[in-house]
């Protein structure tokens, strides 16, 4: 089993270490640096990309609420009447 854990504080990782090392069957305890900077929780070339893509988006692009969940009724709709007819 691999357990990875989050450690927001790096100074905990000694603790950590030494009670992991107690357990009976431990093979190994490392640790490894994050490579590139968190934004949000989401890496941030990623993050950055996403804002990109945010900022060139326009008006006429975007649906009204009531437009998307109209949408999201007649494919749920649609996937009942499908899935009913195979149930018959």
């Amino acid at each position: 089993m691999i357990v990875n854990i989050e450690l927001e504080n790096s100074e905990d990782f000694a603790f950590i270490k030494q009670l992991l090392e107690k357990i009976k069957g431990v093979k190994s305890v490392s640790v490894q640096k994050e490579e590139y900077e968190m934004i949000e929780g989401v890496p941030a070339h990623v993050f950055e990309v996403i804002e990109q893509y945010g900022d060139s988006v326009k008006e006429e692009d975007c649906i009204t609420s009531e437009e998307f969940f109209g949408n999201a009724r007649k494919k749920h709709a649609s996937y009942i009447h499908e899935n009913s007819r195979k149930n018959l």
